[in-house]
């Protein structure tokens, strides 16, 4: 990202810092809009001066989604492979609905 720059150490410690606030965050799924990751210095690719690119990304994200909401499965780490690894939650104790 800060290839070249010889600020790039200073740089990254920095973002990394903010990233890592927890009072900023409080939970690592905290979704970062794109002006705010410029205005941190993250460096950022527009997906929308892509065609190409932007409808191959909103296809992952849409399977990721629907995989999410339709299964068991909580984690997918997968490689250009074909290779997998799908981390599934499996509740093993049910709460007794409460009498009224």
């Amino acid at each position: 990202m800060f290839s070249g720059d010889f600020e790039a150490e200073k740089k990254a410690k920095r973002i990394a810092e903010t990233l890592s606030d927890h009072s900023l965050f409080k939970s690592h799924s905290r979704h970062i809009d794109r002006a705010y990751a410029e205005s941190i210095g993250l460096k950022v690719d527009r997906l929308e001066a892509d065609d190409r690119l932007q409808d191959l990304v909103l296809s992952v994200f849409h399977a990721t989604t629907h995989t999410f909401e339709g299964t068991p499965a909580v984690k997918i780490i997968e490689n250009h492979l074909g290779k997998a690894f799908i981390k599934g939650f499996h509740p093993t104790h049910v709460a007794p609905k409460k009498r009224t």
